[in-house]
């Protein structure tokens, strides 16, 4: 499934860590697509691979049920193993011949960047998407892992693929992506981090349709 930009408005990335709301993974994911995710990225780093192969094959078939992409997180072989639509790794774990000869030709790959000249080796091997963050507002300095507003425009202006600012992204803070040229928001606590998952994903994405 090759990413369009209408399917990256809104990337619900998953965060069992922040979750308030007593479901399961697989039930706080479908809230967030009914709130209006549109597309589903599972990041779960503490999980054993067991686990992890199980809420894949959960997600992916109800990702598929409401026709969404489902993207798995480092994990190569799980993404193959359960038909994921693509995979995202760090920038450092890219090695595009690797992950094609087990994924081959058709799935998405997202590269995890923070500086234009990341962003253009990723894309100028193969990358088809770019995940960018996290992203600081400027009231959150004291992380000193994140980018600023000019950075992540820097990085959409080096590439001509989709864009995905994520991280630490609360519904106030979105405006201050308009016009930085990002195809998606991405969020973890930010949905499933609240108490209305729902509610939050809702909330995130008519901003999103506000900005992009």
């Amino acid at each position: 499934m090759g990413l369009l930009k209408r399917d990256l408005g809104l990337v619900a990335v998953t965060d069992l860590a922040s979750m308030r709301v007593d479901k399961t993974l697989r039930d706080a994911v479908e809230d967030a697509i009914e709130g209006g995710a549109t597309m589903v990225v599972l990041n779960e780093p503490t999980l054993p691979h067991d686990s992890l192969m199980k809420e894949a094959v959960r997600l992916k078939i109800l990702c598929g049920m409401h026709d969404i992409p489902f993207i798995m997180m480092r994990h190569v072989d799980i993404a193959d193993a359960v038909d994921a639509d693509g995979i995202v790794v760090a920038y450092e774990e890219f090695d595009p011949g690797r992950i094609r000869t087990v994924l081959g030709p058709d799935r998405s790959i997202g590269v995890l960047v923070s500086k234009p000249d990341e962003a253009r080796r990723a894309m100028n091997g193969g990358a088809w998407f770019l995940m960018c963050g996290p992203v600081s507002v400027g009231h959150d300095q004291e992380h000193t892992d994140c980018i600023t507003i000019q950075e992540l425009e820097a990085v959409c202006a080096a590439v001509d693929i989709p864009v995905i600012a994520y991280g630490g992204l609360a519904d106030a803070d979105i405006n201050f992506l308009r016009g930085t040229g990002i195809s998606g928001i991405g969020a973890a606590t930010g949905i499933f981090g609240q108490n209305d998952v729902a509610a939050a994903a809702a909330s995130l994405r008519r901003i999103s349709r506000e900005i992009l």
